[in-house]
């Protein structure tokens, strides 16, 4: 009898999700007890070779899409497919202990009708794997990241799943995890629960990604405080406080005195200064995604 039910979308990951996969298939949780559902959102990298080679010892379902759907379509694709009673949700770039199904399961049994959310811990290299640090980029506040959370699959069936008129990406797990807030779950965190989330510090070669990125999840942002306008929500999407600096980052994407000053911390290496430009670059676009948003009528 299939108990948990563990969803992934993915896209064009092959190296890192076959990672993510494995960890998954050595679980301490029984095998026949948990299934995989990945939905591949019409990756161009092999994907869809690399799993067909697996040996795997739970069930595994893949889906590919013939086109690009987006992250909220497909989680739903793969709520509609899921047999377990639970859902885990996971990203394809997280990499999970051994105790990480058993963990999510144990605190569904102690605490009932609940949202439960797993500890992350980023790392730029496999080798950092097993490490116990913490950081301030590892803190999150949020009460449902489909990075690693699960709740009943009943509850997502009664909230209507994920919102599919959200971008492709940002805010689409925080808008369901306030749906199912409000309909009364409580979150629960559980800390062994672990996986760690490997995520590449960027370069000014990705700057040009990054910006589309923010720009999307600022417009997202928008949709999110549109649809539920109160004061929280909006907290809760322009509560960065680098974007009090955002001017800044305006002024080093427009200006041409900051296009030379920022061209001038790239000849020069400063590495930690041209991070924080960049960070104030997309702080920028992202602002720049909401407030269209906000403006455009209907």
């Amino acid at each position: 009898m299939i108990k948990a039910s563990i969803i992934i979308p993915t896209y064009n990951r092959r190296k890192l999700l076959e990672k993510c996969l494995q960890a998954l298939f050595h679980q301490t949780y029984p095998s026949d007890q948990y299934e995989i559902i990945l939905i591949d959102d019409g990756s161009t990298d092999g994907t869809e070779t690399m799993v067909q080679s697996l040996c795997t010892p739970c069930k595994l379902v893949y889906v590919k899409n013939k086109c690009r759907i987006g992250q909220p379509k497909s989680r739903n694709k793969g709520i509609e497919l899921a047999q377990g009673e639970y859902i885990i949700f996971v990203d394809s770039d997280i990499i999970v202990i051994p105790q990480f199904v058993e963990e999510h399961l144990k605190f569904h049994q102690i605490y009932g009708d609940v949202i439960v959310n797993g500890e992350l811990i980023y790392i730029s290299s496999f080798h950092e794997i097993g490490k116990k640090r913490k950081s301030l980029w590892d803190i999150s506040f949020s009460s449902f990241n489909t990075a690693n959370v699960s709740v009943k699959k009943k509850f997502l069936q009664e909230v209507g799943g994920f919102d599919e008129n959200l971008l492709p990406y940002g805010w689409q797990d925080v808008e369901l995890g306030y749906r199912l807030k409000k309909m009364g779950l409580k979150k629960k965190k559980n800390r062994k629960a672990l996986g760690y989330h490997f995520r590449k510090w960027g370069d000014c070669s990705d700057l040009p990604f990054l910006k589309e990125k923010e720009f999307m999840r600022g417009i997202s942002g928008a949709i999110y405080y549109k649809k539920h306008p109160c004061l929280k929500v909006k907290l809760s999407v322009k509560a960065n406080p680098l974007f009090a600096f955002a001017f800044l980052g305006k002024w080093l994407e427009e200006n041409s005195r900051g296009k030379n000053f920022f061209n001038w911390i790239k000849d020069k290496k400063i590495r930690w200064l041209n991070a924080a430009c960049m960070k104030l670059i997309i702080c920028h676009y992202y602002l720049k995604g909401y407030n269209k948003e906000i403006k455009r009528e209907g």
